[in-house]
């Protein structure tokens, strides 16, 4: 099988997409007469080869406001590499303008297409920005010419993968019927509590009893960094135990956030805020060191950073919505709070015994280890392209 992941949501600053493609990879280097061919944008036009891996970086300009991901819009530079590599899959990780040049070479030469829908595109990334500039009624309409878009690009696709029970249910009530549900996976060797770092703790001035606060992810509105700042600053000011007065906060990403996350966390005191943590060893050893992972993101539509940190042991605070309430079982291994509230996610954390933090993250390991594996994930995705293919004559 010869597979090309497509999409314009690459960046070397990490994110879902970055992630699930390099575990894909790793499964198809191998694989016996298996090619994994990556199409994204980039800086230049360029082209690797590695063993049966190969990946195509497309000039392409930033996405505006965006110094992370850029737009590709040359859809006749990525049908020529198509044609020239004529793969037997083709996996579209985004929903703009490649999904329908990849049909395009479908139509022409054959082979499938697989739609892998990662974020709910019509509410995250269209209703719920507009409806502050816009006012609810206008925001609204826009879900709905979007919801309207996705219905009619995911219907065409011959494979369509929802990353969590909730997108896919999301994918069938807009009446994409043949959506299956993937969840993505996490390498439970790497991502392990034995890679606690006293040395790393030190380093971020966490001493004694204190305690380590840590979130890894984008440093832009859509994550919600700030009310996760907000909120630790409302702990460090009230709480009376010595663990959460001195406690720390680690901030790991880049995005348009980040001076000012920088500026209010000088204020606060105790806030480190750190390059995006691109090796994934380096990220495992971070999250491992902490007590507690820390996440605002109201429309998460898999958590694979709160997944990756539930391995490594850690207990999550998160929000009640979206996939968080499928990764975190609040009060057992973990708390869920009101989006968009600093002041209820402080109280959770000042209302836990921070004795109880240790036993919490452990049961968050057991279940991940359970649930979620790369394995599993690349198996159930292989099996369902290759009955696309048969079902094709391809």
């Amino acid at each position: 099988m010869k597979l090309c992941a497509l999409t314009q949501s690459y960046a070397d600053t990490g994110g879902g997409v970055r992630t699930m493609i390099h575990a894909e990879r790793d499964r198809f280097r191998a694989m016996p007469g298996a090619e994994h061919v990556l199409i994204v944008p980039g800086a230049e036009d360029t082209v690797t080869r590695d063993g049966n891996l190969t990946t195509y970086t497309i000039r392409s300009p930033f996405v505006p406001g965006s110094s992370v991901y850029r737009l590709l819009l040359r859809s006749r530079a990525v049908l020529r590499i198509l044609e020239a590599e004529k793969p037997d899959v083709i996996e579209a990780h985004c929903a703009y303008n490649l999904p329908w040049t990849a049909m395009l070479h479908r139509r022409r030469h054959g082979g499938i297409v697989s739609g892998v829908y990662m974020t709910d595109l019509p509410v995250a990334y269209v209703e719920t920005p507009l409806r502050p500039r816009v006012g609810r009624r206008l925001a609204g309409a826009a879900r709905a010419v979007t919801e309207s878009y996705v219905r009619r690009l995911y219907r065409r696709c011959d494979v369509v993968v929802g990353i969590s029970p909730v997108i896919r249910q999301r994918l069938v009530d807009l009446g994409v019927e043949h959506a299956e549900c993937v969840p993505l996976g996490v390498d439970l060797d790497t991502f392990h509590p034995s890679r606690r770092s006293p040395a790393l703790r030190s380093t971020h001035g966490v001493t004694g009893d204190a305690l380590m606060f840590v979130y890894a992810g984008r440093l832009d509105g859509e994550k919600r960094p700030d009310i996760v700042l907000e909120a630790f600053a409302q702990v460090r000011a009230s709480a009376t135990h010595d663990a959460l007065r001195n406690a720390v906060l680690v901030m790991a990403g880049d995005g348009p956030m980040r001076p000012r996350l920088e500026e209010r966390g000088a204020e606060i005191g105790n806030v480190r805020v750190l390059d995006f943590v691109q090796d994934r060893l380096e990220l495992a050893t971070l999250l491992a060191s902490a007590d507690v992972y820390v996440s605002g993101m109201p429309h998460e539509t898999f958590g694979l950073s709160v997944v990756e940190a539930q391995a490594c042991g850690l207990p999550v605070v998160g929000v009640r919505a979206g996939a968080m309430v499928d990764r975190v079982a609040d009060g057992d291994d973990g708390f869920l709070v009101t989006p968009d509230s600093p002041a209820d996610m402080a109280a959770r954390i000042m209302d836990t015994d921070p004795a109880c933090w240790p036993a919490m993250g452990a049961r968050a390991r057991r279940r991940v280890g359970q649930e979620f594996s790369w394995d599993r994930t690349f198996q159930r995705l292989l099996t369902l392209y290759r009955e696309a293919l048969d079902a094709r004559g391809s």
